[in-house]
């Protein structure tokens, strides 16, 4: 406990001395009592402060840095503003009334503007999760699942991700919250439709397969068709040609030698039949029979 002077003791000179030290002396203990209570607030970086008089929350925000409240009357409060997130397991039903089931995290932040009503209405961001989120991801994820069947929100699956992220936007805008990011894990179903799914699918890539195989041979054939098509036609134009070339070869000779005939006079014939004779008479003729290059033989004409 701090020591007070006696008043009385002072010299009766120092009146005016005496008339100050009450007050300094309750300025001090005022002082002291201040820096024993903190009333300086320090808001860090990440936060906004929210000031409250008794319990009231006042509007406007405390920024980062170093503030003075009034002490018992006054209270700053951080709230952060930095991303938040909230995980939701959900189970809905698909619009062939299959039991589907995945995991929606939803990240957001509450702007420094928006900290005094945050506080007032909800106080931390359990509370927000559990009061507002949580249920308007259920309702949202119910509401788009429904319109597909379970297959569709495999194979549609980017389209049934941006309908939920939309519906989770506009259910939390009243509540000034910025959402960041919407993330949906993957579908999951029960096992028996799980099983059917992939047997599905098998039996899809099996008849893919079959059906490739098919067009394959179909192609093959119409290939070989094509060559054997090919081939007989280029037999047929060799064929055809050579007939022609053969008509054309005998029309040719055929017309030299009518030209030769032509050309061919008995004179001309014995004159080349002369031409190659060696003078040597047949050492027989028959009666009757002509001479060579001379004519029908005389009857007297013997034989040697």
């Amino acid at each position: 406990m701090a020591i007070l002077p006696n008043v009385d003791r002072l010299p009766s000179g120092s009146a005016h001395a005496r008339k100050w030290i009450a007050p300094a002396i309750g300025a001090a203990v005022l002082l002291f009592l201040l820096v024993q209570m903190n009333p300086f607030v320090q808001i860090s970086s990440g936060y906004a402060g929210v000031l409250t008089d008794f319990g009231s929350v006042q509007s406007a925000p405390l920024s980062p840095g170093l503030h003075f409240v009034v002490p018992i009357y006054q209270q700053a409060i951080p709230v952060s503003v930095q991303p938040q997130t909230v995980t939701s397991d959900e189970t809905a039903s698909t619009h062939d009334l299959q039991q589907v089931t995945t995991s929606i995290a939803v990240t957001f932040h509450v702007a420094p503007a928006d900290a005094p009503d945050f506080y007032q209405n909800f106080r931390d961001f359990d509370t927000l999760g559990s009061r507002i989120i949580a249920p308007a991801v259920s309702n949202d994820v119910k509401e788009v699942t429904a319109n597909y069947d379970a297959e569709e929100l495999v194979t549609k699956r980017d389209a049934v991700d941006e309908q939920i992220k939309q519906l989770i936007v506009a259910s939390l805008a009243p509540y000034k919250l910025t959402v960041e990011a919407v993330n949906v894990s993957n579908f999951a179903f029960s096992d028996a439709y799980a099983q059917a799914i992939e047997q599905k699918q098998v039996a899809q890539q099996q008849a893919l397969q079959a059906q490739y195989t098919l067009q394959q041979t179909q192609i093959s054939a119409q290939q070989q068709v094509v060559q054997a098509k090919a081939q007989a036609d280029a037999a047929v134009a060799t064929a055809q040609g050579q007939a022609q070339a053969l008509l054309l070869t005998a029309d040719a000779q055929a017309k030299a030698n009518a030209l030769i005939a032509q050309s061919l006079t008995p004179t001309l014939l014995q004159q080349k039949a002369l031409d190659k004779w060696d003078g040597t008479l047949p050492h027989y003729l028959t009666a009757g029979a002509p001479l060579p290059f001379i004519g029908t033989a005389s009857p007297e004409q013997t034989s040697k």
